[in-house]
């Protein structure tokens, strides 16, 4: 009789094991859920992935702008009501205006470079936020190369089928040249 009781309690010892482990192993599987990347949608159907991609995308169109030494292509990554300040020039206003700005801010520059560090972004619906810093490098007529280090934040607009440059404000933190290469 002993042995039947001990042998009782084993199977209701493996029973709750066994509901134990199966808690365990759902209770992990919600946390993992809950845990997971995936964005909720916005209010227009949209998720904040897909923003961040758009924009992510959009920074590497500025980088390649700024490569190609395309005036044209960098102005197009700005609204046609856009307003970009930096302090050691005048405010510039308007897509127009961007391209002319560049085009002869460039002209003397060579192999030019941009990287664009991200520190945050906020969402919204139809606009975003980010906070960066970038480091901006080209050769000077007189054969050095230059970086610049410094600080931005931009306004993003939701165009119709993609994102844009609203606002833009930066600021130098310093330059620095690098040694001639032989």
């Amino acid at each position: 009789m002993r042995e039947r009781q001990f042998d009782g309690f084993q199977r209701i010892g493996r029973i709750q094991l066994h509901t134990f482990i199966c808690a365990g192993v759902i209770t992990f599987f919600l946390f993992c859920g809950a845990c997971s990347q995936t964005s909720p949608p916005s209010a227009d159907g949209r998720n904040a992935g897909d923003a961040n991609a758009a924009i992510d995308s959009l920074n590497a169109r500025i980088s390649q702008a700024y490569r190609d030494h395309d005036p044209s292509a960098y102005a197009k990554l700005f609204t046609d009501t856009t307003v970009f300040e930096w302090p050691a020039i005048n405010t510039v206003r308007g897509r127009p205006a961007i391209e002319q700005m560049v085009r002869s801010g460039w002209a003397p520059l060579k192999d030019m470079d941009l990287k664009l560090i991200v520190s945050s972004r906020r969402l919204a619906p139809n606009h975003a936020t980010e906070f960066g810093a970038f480091e901006q490098s080209w050769t000077d007529s007189a054969g050095a190369r230059m970086t610049e280090f410094g600080r931005y934040v931009t306004l993003l607009a939701r165009g119709d089928s993609a994102w844009l440059i609203d606002r833009f404000f930066g600021a130098e933190d310093s330059v620095r040249s690098a040694p001639k290469r032989p």
